[in-house]
């Protein structure tokens, strides 16, 4: 029986497409929203820092989104995913706990910056790189979680060197080593959460996808035992006995991740782990006078790994805002919205969004399935309690933007719009928009490429 890498390796070379009109819309969604995200965040302090850092070393052929500026394609990978995940606004997903498109996206347009590709490509790669993130994801999470590893920088990794090997048409061989070579680059720890290197995870991951896809082209070897061999990812990344390789090998395409488990896309910029209590927070909200002063307080319940990543109370920056459920739940309440506007330095100063989240309570719960990622059958809470009595009070188990419950493609090209606008002008926006509904069916990237640089 061929190890982990060796059955990656022969899933992509074979470069099945038989995966139905449903997996290919929900990729090219992704694709569209990722885009949306990079132009968001192209001009967050992350981007800007890490365009500094990088654009002082050469200009090459793979364009940085909104900027005009073209870098070597590693660099533009990485600038690109920073921006994606700067807001984290960007798609996640289930099995893996990872941000794909971020990862994925910026590595594939950076690649294919060189070349003539379709549409058609950039789908394809896109669905066999989540191939791999999922299927990894079964085999080694959410143990891998549990031990501080930012999915996103380390799956991530693999599969942008999955989905760039393929869309170089690498070898089996070939594509082997790109998976191995991008091991011995995975990584990124969840301490990093609420600061200004957490997007950097994505970037570095892209940048990985990108470099070892490139060496494993030009010939550099690696071991084939990194994933699953006695000294690998598995044994010194995964909790004792948690690795679960043998059944995600043998769904390799059989059903396409992308079609069992879908992508979630994010209605609200925040981490994930806030959303379904956003989205009861809304409920609780709806026919509720919406004097802040009137509330005397509210308790939200979660499960606790999902609090072990929500560290913040009342933020004091940006990032902090990010991951915190008690802002979010907070500027649901008083908006009925949680939008880009409310993450701002300038936002998270005001005193009454402020004095509400210092009444916000939040607390941990052991989760009904510890297995479970965000299991339906165990929802998030949120309790409002009125001054002079009364209360409403709120559940959700299935979010908005999850595959149980997506959002409309209006909705979906309102979000675009929304993230376009900062750096776009209207008219340019729109053409971008139309080019990317239209991308399975493009017979070239060149105009993509030249509308989003």
């Amino acid at each position: 029986m061929s190890n982990a890498i060796e059955a990656f390796a022969a899933f992509l070379a074979a470069g099945r497409r038989d995966y139905s009109a449903a997996a290919v819309k929900r990729s090219a969604t992704s694709i569209l929203d990722t885009v949306g995200c990079m132009l968001l965040g192209s001009g967050e302090p992350a981007t800007k820092a890490a365009i500094e850092a990088f654009g002082a070393w050469g200009r090459g052929p793979a364009m940085v989104a909104a900027s005009g500026l073209g870098l070597a394609p590693p660099w533009a990978a990485l600038v690109n995913a920073v921006a994606a995940h700067a807001l984290d606004f960007d798609d996640w997903d289930f099995p893996g706990s990872t941000h794909p498109s971020a990862v994925m996206v910026p590595a594939l347009l950076a690649v294919m910056s060189e070349g003539a590709f379709s549409g058609a490509d950039l789908v394809d790669a896109h669905i066999a790189g989540f191939e791999v993130i999922a299927r990894m994801g079964e085999a080694v999470n959410l143990s891998h979680y549990r031990l501080g590893w930012h999915a996103t920088g380390t799956l991530g990794a693999l599969g942008a060197a999955a989905a760039c090997a393929r869309a170089l048409r690498l070898d089996a061989a070939q594509a082997a080593n790109a998976i191995s070579i991008a091991t011995s680059m995975a990584g990124g720890y969840v301490s990093q959460f609420g600061t200004m290197t957490k997007p950097f995870h994505a970037g570095f991951a892209a940048k990985a996808g990108v470099v070892a896809s490139r060496l494993a082209a030009c010939g550099v070897t690696a071991g084939a035992a990194a994933l699953d061999g006695p000294a690998g990812f598995a044994k010194l990344m995964v909790e004792p006995g948690e690795a679960r390789f043998a059944p995600a090998l043998a769904k390799l395409g059989r059903p396409w991740a992308i079609e069992e488990h879908g992508i979630c896309l994010k209605p609200y910029p925040s981490c994930s782990y806030t959303h379904r209590s956003i989205d009861a927070a809304l409920e609780a909200r709806a026919g509720m006078d919406a004097d802040l002063d009137a509330i005397e307080r509210v308790d939200v319940s979660l499960p606790d790994f999902h609090l072990a990543i929500l560290p913040f109370g009342v933020p004091e920056t940006t990032e902090q805002a990010l991951f915190s459920t008690a802002w979010c739940v907070a500027v649901a309440l008083a908006r009925g919205d949680v939008g880009v506007a409310d993450f701002t330095p300038a936002a998270i100063r005001q005193p009454m969004l402020r004095a509400l989240a210092a009444r916000t309570s939040v607390t941990a719960r052991k989760p009904k399935d510890p297995r479970q990622n965000c299991d339906p059958q165990d929802p998030d809470t949120v309790r409002v309690a009125l001054r002079g009595g009364g209360a409403r009070s709120a559940a959700v188990g299935t979010g908005l933007g999850t595959p149980g419950n997506p959002m409309s493609d209006e909705r979906v090209d309102a979000k675009f719009a929304q993230c376009a606008a900062r750096r776009l002008p209207a008219d340019r926006a729109k053409t971008l928009l139309a080019l990317l509904r239209d991308l399975p069916a493009a017979p070239s990237l060149a105009p993509l490429l030249q509308a989003l640089g």
